[in-house]
C-alpha cells in the first residue's frame, strides 16, 4: 500500500513510509477527561506525505528522520481537513531496514508541506 491509496475511514492494513520529522511530544486530554501524550510524526512516501498520530507516554520515542517504519494494522481519519494516520486500539508500527525504496529524507524534505512540523 501506498500513502495515495490510503482512503479516510478506512483500515491502512501494511504501509511503508519514511519519517520526514516528529513533533515534540505533548500531553492532552483526551476525550473522557484523561490526560495522555500525543506525539504527531511527519511521514512520507514517493506519493505524499501525512501525519502519523501517535497516542500514549512513550508512544514514538525511538523515532528519528530518516528511520523506514511499517505500520500495520492502523487507521486513517480526517482532522481538519487533511488525511491523518492513526494507530487505534490494535495498529501497531515498527522500525524497518532501509532497503532504499523509499525516497531519501532530503528528497521527501523537499517535497514536504512547509507547514505540517518542523524538527
Amino acid at each position: 500500500m501506498k500513502l495515495n491509496e490510503v482512503e479516510i475511514g478506512k483500515n491502512v492494513s501494511d504501509l511503508a513510509v519514511r519519517v520526514v520529522s516528529v513533533a515534540p511530544p505533548r500531553i492532552v486530554r483526551a476525550r473522557g477527561g484523561r490526560k495522555t501524550q500525543l506525539t504527531e510524526v511527519l511521514v512520507a512516501d514517493h506519493t505524499g506525505t501525512t501525519i502519523l498520530s501517535l497516542w500514549g507516554f512513550g508512544q514514538g520515542a525511538a523515532l528519528s528522520a530518516g528511520l523506514v517504519i511499517k505500520i500495520t494494522d492502523g487507521w486513517a481519519k480526517e482532522w481538519q481537513g487533511k488525511m491523518q494516520l492513526s494507530l487505534g486500539h490494535s495498529g501497531r508500527f515498527e522500525i524497518i531496514e532501509d532497503d532504499e525504496s523509499l525516497p531519501s529524507i532530503s528528497g521527501l524534505r523537499k517535497r514536504a508541506p512547509s507547514d505540517e512540523i518542523s524538527e
